[in-house]
């Protein structure tokens, strides 16, 4: 099995995303690593691998967030994998502290 590059870390982010900046659709970031996050798909919007989506949420101010879509998964839910794309170094930080958080409470609930 090959290694990750970076931790992976269950969350329960909720977002709105889409193809323009409107970001119309509802979402939830299930998992993330700072390179990129598996987002539930609450509206059965099509998407496929290499289509460019933002998403919208708040980590902690508002942001817009360029994503690619790299593939989709498990059969039975809707859920996409993306990578984060032209991130800043501030939103590279933040994305960092996030799954920092996020590692933490998954050691507590252990």
């Amino acid at each position: 099995m090959a290694e990750r590059r970076a931790r992976r870390v269950p969350t329960e982010i909720d977002i709105n995303w889409g193809f323009e900046g409107d970001c119309p659709y509802t979402g939830t970031i299930i998992n993330m690593t700072v390179f990129g996050c598996a987002i539930h798909n609450k509206e059965d919007v099509k998407v496929r691998p290499g289509q460019i989506i933002l998403i919208r949420f708040w980590m902690p101010l508002e942001r817009i967030l360029k994503v690619e879509v790299v593939h989709k998964m498990l059969k039975d839910v809707d859920v996409f994998g993306a990578k984060f794309l032209d991130l800043t170094k501030d939103e590279k930080e933040t994305l960092k502290e996030l799954v920092q958080l996020f590692g933490k409470l998954e050691a507590k609930e252990r």
